[in-house]
């Protein structure tokens, strides 16, 4: 009698998890290791943070605190744009890799779990984009309207963290979006155009009037809000922004989670 298998490999089984730390790791080394972050770093900090200090360093006798306030403001606003853009750029091909490659090939046949390189990634292309990408050139922008400016050393401070907190998160909000188009389509191409129509979809909802009053409660709406805030205003709406990107990245996380799990090899 001859018993028929499936040649198939199945996904594991058991905890989620299983596996973070050695997709993690991995991934912490290809953006860490060798010092290549440095090269990206330079890059970073010349795009988002140099045109602001230029813009706002051509002897203008404006007040320190005004000085210090515009500079402030040209990096949230100038800044935020190529770091949407670039974290796109940065993580197309982050799952479409791995299909190419065949390493989800080696994941099914390893005790790793399909969710745990979702949850790697994205917890690596977190740190990165919080610090290469957003934490060091807004540090060194910050000093610069220290020293330069002659702005408060307290007084915008939490103002500003405050600021770049709804920036981070509407960084991690493309992030995850481009990771679930990942594991949806199989083409690069593919994750980067729809990736970039919602992004420059979200952007131009306020030149719809049909659209204009859903705009405060998006994620569109977090860019401006964080440049608001140096201006010291902060409106309510913000709050039901920020809470309605976080939900839409972690169902984004959650589809590309069961999108993995369905995925055949």
């Amino acid at each position: 009698m001859v018993v028929k298998s499936d040649s198939k490999l199945q996904p594991v089984t058991g905890s989620w998890l299983r596996g973070f730390r050695a997709v993690f790791n991995k991934e912490l080394v290809r953006h860490f290791g060798n010092k290549r972050f440095l090269s990206q770093l330079v890059l970073w900090c010349a795009i988002s943070a140099s045109p602001a200090i230029a813009l706002t360093s051509d002897g203008s006798t404006e007040l320190p605190i005004v000085r210090g306030t515009s500079l402030l403001t040209l990096f949230l606003w100038l800044g935020t744009v190529p770091m949407c853009i670039g974290t796109i750029i940065l993580t197309q091909g982050a799952i479409i890799e791995e299909k190419m490659t065949q390493t989800l090939l080696w994941i099914c046949s390893k005790p790793l779990s399909r969710p745990a390189l979702i949850i790697g990634k994205f917890a690596a292309y977190a740190i990165f984009l919080g610090s290469i990408v957003l934490g060091i050139p807004a540090v060194i922008t910050y000093i610069v309207a220290l020293i330069y400016a002659g702005l408060p050393l307290f007084t915008f401070l939490p103002g500003f963290l405050a600021s770049l907190l709804m920036t981070y998160l509407l960084l991690l909000f493309l992030l995850a979006l481009t990771l679930m188009l990942g594991a949806c389509f199989n083409h690069i191409g593919t994750v980067t155009a729809i990736a970039f129509f919602v992004y420059i979809g979200g952007a131009s909802l306020n030149s719809d009037i049909r659209l204009q009053k859903i705009e405060p409660y998006t994620f569109s709406a977090l860019q401006r809000y964080a440049v608001e805030i140096i201006s010291g205003r902060f409106y309510p709406t913000a709050w039901i922004a920020m809470a309605t990107t976080l939900l839409l990245t972690i169902l984004f996380l959650l589809v590309a989670f069961w999108q993995m799990e369905r995925y055949e090899l």
